[in-house]
């Protein structure tokens, strides 16, 4: 069966789509595999190259003359389906832009959602979800109050009725987001900064654990399963990027370090981020451990490498201020969050984190950007 380029126009992308999920969407309507289609898109008098399969991988990758053919077919203009797929922006490293037209199916380079299914309307159909890149500060559904995840057959995500401080930060976020061009570099930072506190498993800490509590309820997991999910620690990593990120705020943070030392604006940092994120005893706890760390242990502590860098003579956000040290990274994978979270076995609860489509979706992390590793 051949559908026409006039077909085609009637299933337009969304915006910010995978090209595979927009294929597999305009193929399923009329009984058409997304590789029979792709190849009668490429078909002409020259060779056509294909690598892997829709099972292999989420995404389309297509070289230029490719990405020309799949504009001529659909009737839609390639400066059009660039703005809306974001993986048509540039070839793929590994497909040879040549004059061939060849095609490449692999895992998504960052993290996707499914789209908001109310919000995309008819685009959704049984079976086939809309998938989309939620970019800096997209993966939450204000309008219906959902978190979107990431499941590759249906709508999944987390209902924030009863977590409304999430929809708070998010509200924050976007306009960070829309504030500052390297938001999610801030954001990053910030959450390898409250990923070092998580990791204390601080007794005094109930913030985190009702909200675990509220988590689990939602999603019917167990309350382990949840407790490494970016969600619990989502406020506190906003309210310190809101901070850092603030103009204002830095340069109080230049003048204290340069009138009364590095100490004296570490501590005014500390008890800011513990009133900001309602904790009233972290400042003391912080400044006690600042105290007492040894001084290797700068290197790797965000916090103070990014106050060091910022109150420097010559402190410009030019000078790597956003970049997160390797071994202060919030780790990617799922696995290696609950090993450092909880004393259950890491296998048996990414699998149950997994049943719930917890594992995959946004996750705050620093450029270059690390690929999501999938559960063992």
């Amino acid at each position: 069966m051949q559908a026409s380029a006039s077909t085609l126009v009637r299933i337009p992308p969304v915006a910010g789509e995978l090209t595979g999920s927009w294929l597999r969407r305009m193929a399923a309507p009329y009984g058409l595999r997304a590789q029979d289609l792709l190849r009668g898109i490429l078909s002409g008098t020259h060779r056509v190259q294909v690598t892997g399969t829709p099972g292999s991988g989420l995404e389309l990758f297509l070289n230029t003359p490719a990405r020309t053919a799949l504009s001529r077919s659909t009737g839609l203009s390639l400066p059009r389906l660039t703005r809306l797929l974001p993986a048509l922006a540039a070839p793929h490293g590994r497909l040879a832009d040549d004059e061939n037209p060849q095609a490449a199916w692999y895992m998504p380079g960052e993290a996707w959602v499914g789209a908001c299914p109310a919000c995309t309307g008819r685009a959704w159909r049984p079976g086939q979800p809309v998938l989309v890149y939620p970019g800096t500060a997209g993966h939450v559904c204000r309008r219906h109050r959902r978190w979107l995840l990431a499941h590759p057959g249906r709508a999944a995500s987390i209902p924030l009725e009863t977590l409304p401080e999430v929809l708070t930060a998010h509200r924050h976020h976007s306009a960070l987001a829309r504030a500052r061009p390297d938001a999610a570099d801030v954001v990053a930072l910030a959450a390898a900064v409250v990923w070092s506190w998580q990791v204390q498993g601080w007794r005094s800490e109930t913030v985190w654990q009702d909200r675990v509590r509220r988590l689990a309820a939602v999603t019917g997991s167990m309350p382990a399963a949840v407790v490494p999910h970016a969600l619990v620690s989502y406020p506190e990593t906003i309210a310190v990027a809101r901070l850092i990120g603030a103009p204002r705020w830095q340069q109080r943070l230049r003048e204290t370090a340069a009138a009364q030392g590095a100490r004296a604006a570490m501590e005014l940092l500390l008890e800011e981020i513990s009133r900001r994120a309602g904790r009233p005893w972290l400042a003391d706890w912080l400044i006690a451990c600042t105290r007492t760390r040894p001084r290797t242990a700068a290197q790797t502590n965000p916090l103070d490498r990014w106050l060091h860098l910022l109150t420097a003579a010559d402190g410009t956000e030019s000078n790597g201020l956003w970049t997160v040290h390797g071994t202060a990274v919030r780790p990617t994978e799922y696995s290696a969050r609950v090993g450092f979270l909880t004393d259950r076995r890491p296998r048996s609860l990414c699998e149950e984190a997994g049943a719930a489509f917890l594992t995959g979706g946004w996750k705050p992390v620093p450029l270059p950007r690390l690929e999501s590793a999938p559960c063992p």
